[in-house]
């Protein structure tokens, strides 16, 4: 039986997710977060409270995914070389 929290197997859900949202750069999705924030506040003065708060649910669950992708590749960038004796 394979491990399924190893992240080179298809069993891994971030396996998925991480192949889908790779190409896509993460000042695009916080750009979108800042959007659908907006649009969800502009609707909500505009009266439709309904559709506002459609649109705006979706700001938390894309600046969760821009903030995991922008922390998970500068930890990978940034790793500590030991120094050499």
């Amino acid at each position: 039986m394979e491990n399924i929290l190893n992240p080179q197997t298809r069993e891994n859900p971030g396996y998925y997710s991480e192949k889908k949202t790779s190409p896509i750069s993460v000042n695009k999705i916080l750009y979108c977060a800042a959007g659908s924030f907006l649009l969800g506040a502009t609707l909500k003065i505009a009266g439709k409270r309904s559709v506002g708060s459609w649109i705006a649910k979706w700001a938390l669950p894309l600046l969760a995914v821009g903030c995991y992708k922008k922390l998970s590749h500068s930890s990978s960038d940034s790793k500590i070389e030991e120094p050499q004796e």
